[in-house]
């Protein structure tokens, strides 16, 4: 019987971490039910987690650092170092440059674990996964480059995984004999980060033999902006707000040049300073090194709601936003799930204690892992177990987070018969918010387009698709046809006189799109176009892609 290697990767913004799990292969995609070996972190520079941060490197002396030791050489080269690259990927300006930053630390996640993992052992007697985990709200685009940077790293067997859902299987699955949820349960996971904070709701099935429904929900959307119109909330807002304060009195310059180190060391004091409120403490005081100088930082707790204020409030305005998406209330949610070391601040207990005031840790309703810093690599690590329903846990359906639009410039839709419903300016609907995955077009889009070209080598239209309920633009695909010679000729009379090109028949084609996503939101589409000249179809590409960032 062959042995099961499964990698769990939580690839974060601020720290990461990967741990790994053996298990008996019973074949057709089914492990045995106990783990060989349940879920270990895999350690770096004897930490289970390492900060996601990258030293260039010069080129010359010194080599690329990762982790914390690229944490070390930040204040005497901030400009080789990077970090926060992950927030960057898919984006069309720094996507590229987020993308290979990406790839190169998971090149580094890659090695070491080779030394626990047989990554490189040619052996038929042994099948290695990798589960790499992704925020629930992130794109189709962003979900894809974190999948295709850790395959081009070299990890096997690459798939996806929400984070909210591993720390769910994380919490269950490493503790099976504990209290589990009651058929009929709604669990909502609250997932607090370095760069963002994600919800989704589990609805459990009624009967034993059905697939419980993972439904996410954004409600950044819906509420009111905080701060300066801002929409994110992880701990690198947090993070910004307290160093802004604390260095309210420096000279700027000196800030903008020590930004590296004092990112760094205000990460460390502020995960000092939420520990010594916890403990009942009012205020917390530290020592930081800058430029060769020595200076005292101090927070009081009152200061710190002050000015945070906003920041603390916004996260019981979130989780309202969550239950009014998810159109449930308070007491419809029977548990809840949280994970990240975000959620360990005091204000997060407060918020729950008054919009969920029926849940508590010591009836197991509210639930967080011993080691929250590992629960979402953990739970990734569990996936196999979960996918093959041997741990007693079924995988759930998935709904989509995230809707899929298509546009095509100077389109008209052409309904059944060939009949034209008229031109269009907004992008169409393909998958709507909420549908069950996976999910493909029943029939494909038709799409007529009429439009002036000028080019006189070739004659192009161009696809184009967005996510999301803001329309975030994916990607956009060209279809291009060679001109034939008289075309080539009267184009380049036309672009010569002015008055010629009344005269140009414009450029005409039939787009028909055709889309399947896969239960992570990943995206494959099929365009058949068509190009006609003088009413008779021509040429026809086909073109089937699976939608990357257009940056990358």
């Amino acid at each position: 019987m062959r042995t099961v290697y499964t990698i769990g990767i939580d690839f974060g913004t601020s720290n990461s971490c990967v741990t790994y799990a053996t298990y008996l292969d019973r074949g057709a995609g089914e492990v045995e039910p106990e783990p060989l070996h349940r879920p270990e972190a895999i350690s770096f520079n004897h930490r289970d987690t390492l900060p996601t941060v990258i030293f260039l490197g010069d080129g010359k002396d010194q080599a690329p650092l990762f982790g914390e030791p690229a944490e070390e050489k930040a204040p005497f080269y901030p400009e080789l170092t990077r970090s926060g690259f992950k927030l960057q990927l898919a984006h069309l300006v720094h996507g590229r440059e987020s993308f290979l930053l990406a790839k190169q630390f998971f090149q580094h996640l890659r090695k070491r674990t080779a030394e626990v993992v047989p990554l490189d052992k040619r052996d038929s007697s042994i099948r290695i996964e990798t589960v790499v985990g992704h925020p629930v709200q992130w794109s189709a685009d962003q979900r894809e480059e974190t999948r295709r940077a850790a395959m081009e790293a070299g990890f096997p067997n690459v798939r996806l995984e929400e984070e909210s859902m591993a720390a769910l299987y994380s919490h269950l699955c490493d503790d099976p004999e504990g209290r589990r949820p009651k058929p009929g349960s709604r669990i909502l996971m609250v997932d607090m980060g370095g760069g963002t904070t994600d919800f989704a709701f589990l609805q459990l099935a009624m009967a034993e033999d059905q697939r419980p429904v993972s439904i996410p929900v954004d409600p950044a959307p819906s509420v009111p902006a905080w701060g300066n119109d801002r929409r994110s909330y992880g701990g690198r807002d947090l993070d910004q707000l307290l160093l802004d304060y604390l260095t309210r009195e420096w000279e700027p310059g000196l800030v903008k040049r020590n930004r590296q180190a004092l990112m760094r060391e205000i990460r460390r004091f502020k995960e000092a300073f939420s520990t010594r409120l916890r403990e009942g403490a009012l205020e917390h005081e530290s020592l930081w090194l800058v430029a060769d100088d020595a200076r005292r930082v101090r927070l009081t707790k009152a200061e710190f709601e002050t000015v945070a204020g906003e920041y603390i409030h916004h996260f019981e305005v979130l989780l309202r936003g969550a239950l009014a998406e998810a159109k449930l209330a308070p007491r419809q949610v029977t548990h809840l799930i949280l994970t990240g070391g975000h959620s360990r601040w005091y204000f997060v207990d407060e918020a729950l204690q008054r919009v969920l005031p029926h849940l508590s840790t010591e009836s197991r309703t509210i639930m967080r892992h011993p080691h929250p810093e590992q629960s979402v690599a953990r739970g990734l690590a569990y996936d196999s177990l979960v996918r093959s329903s041997a741990g007693g846990i079924m995988a759930p359906m998935r709904r989509a987070a995230h809707a899929v639009w298509v546009s095509v410039p100077n389109g008209s839709l052409t309904g059944a018969g060939g009949a034209k419903s008229g031109a269009w300016d907004e992008p169409i609907l393909l998958l709507p918010r909420g549908q069950q995955l996976p999910f493909q077009t029943r029939t494909p889009l038709r799409i007529r387009v009429e439009q002036l070209g000028l080019d006189a080598r070739e004659a192009s239209v161009s696809v184009r698709f967005f996510n999301g309920q803001r329309k975030v633009a994916l990607a956009e695909r060209v279809a291009r046809f060679e001109r034939g010679v008289w075309e080539q000729v009267s184009r380049t009379i036309s672009s010569i006189l002015p008055w010629a090109k009344a005269a140009v028949t414009p450029d005409q084609f039939e787009v028909l799109v055709a889309c399947q996503v896969d239960e992570h939101e990943l995206i494959t589409a099929e365009l058949l176009v068509t190009r006609y000249v003088r009413g008779k179809a021509q040429e026809v590409q086909r073109q089937k892609m699976q939608l990357t960032s257009a940056a990358a």
